[in-house]
């Protein structure tokens, strides 16, 4: 393919998956805000098959598109209700303090992969289920871990502002 058209499809995948950041991070009402993770899951799986990987790619829209946003959408649905409102919407917890934690695992996240810059910026000619397996599962294992671990941390911190009191 063009070099030119290759660097356009990946500034399109990266302004999709901003677009449905920004819209996650800002939006109050909350189908928009699956709609903007949909749309940021969606551009995800496009910079999988811009990397050559197909297989997680296409495990990216069953699993997270298909599964994990429509359970998001159905819990919506049954479960949350504004007052006044037949749909959902949330109130606004922006506030330093979750600014400073964002800002610090993407520190740490950075930090993490920085020293693999170089293995990340090559396409693969083709990386199948066994080369996704050696690369995760070999040098790139204590990355994955941490990873998980990074996750596990803010899901914890979600919980613990969530369940704060009302402001």
């Amino acid at each position: 393919m063009n070099d030119t058209i290759v660097q356009i499809m990946w500034w399109v995948l990266a302004a999709g998956a901003l677009a449905g950041a920004v819209t996650v991070v800002f939006s109050r009402d909350v189908l928009r805000m699956a709609l903007g993770l949909g749309g940021f899951l969606v551009a995800l799986a496009g910079f999988y098959m811009y990397y050559a990987l197909p297989f997680l790619a296409t495990v990216q829209v069953f699993v997270y598109v298909g599964g994990v946003l429509v359970l998001i959408l159905f819990g919506i649905m049954l479960v949350h209700r504004s007052e006044g409102d037949a749909r959902p919407g949330l109130s606004s917890r922006h506030d330093p303090g979750s600014a400073a934690v964002a800002v610090g695992i993407l520190a740490l996240v950075t930090s993490m992969l920085w020293p693999l810059r170089d293995v990340m910026t090559e396409r693969p000619a083709s990386a199948g289920t066994k080369a996704i397996a050696d690369l995760l599962l070999g040098d790139l294992l204590p990355h994955f871990e941490a990873a998980g671990a990074l996750l596990l941390i803010a899901l914890v911190a979600v919980i613990v502002i969530a369940g704060g009191d009302d402001r």
